[in-house]
């Protein structure tokens, strides 16, 4: 884990198998997370989730790096850091909300200071 200073919040920072555990102990029957895909500089984890009585599944993008294991390229387990890089089949604040137990409130309410218009029609709904 990191202290960003000029943010003042702890940034996790974890493996891709550590990451896959994780999402694993958070779900349950409402919402599922796993991870999508995983590329050389990033990860997607999907959420599958059912609100007012709709099922719906989008996309948290999360910036990865190599660990520096020789083996990182065979394996895939990079280092991915929880701070969204964007949201992808997100409609309002309440399904961006869905990955609060993966990334944390105060994460989540940068995110929304920093895009204030990040492809929802409104842009100040958090």
């Amino acid at each position: 884990m990191y202290r960003l200073t000029s943010r003042r919040q702890n940034i996790n920072v974890m493996t891709v198998s550590m990451l896959r555990s994780e999402l694993e102990s958070l779900s349950t029957a409402a919402c599922r997370f796993s991870i999508a895909k995983v590329h050389r500089d990033h990860v997607s984890v999907r959420g599958d989730y059912t609100l007012s009585g709709k099922k719906k599944h989008s996309l948290l993008l999360l910036p990865a790096y190599p660990t520096g294991w020789p083996d990182d390229e065979t394996c895939n387990n990079l280092n991915v850091v929880l701070d969204p890089l964007s949201f992808e089949g997100i409609q309002d604040c309440t399904e961006r909300n869905v990955f609060a137990p993966l990334l944390g409130r105060e994460v989540l309410e940068h995110y929304e200071k920093m895009h204030p218009d990040a492809a929802m029609p409104i842009s100040r709904c958090c």
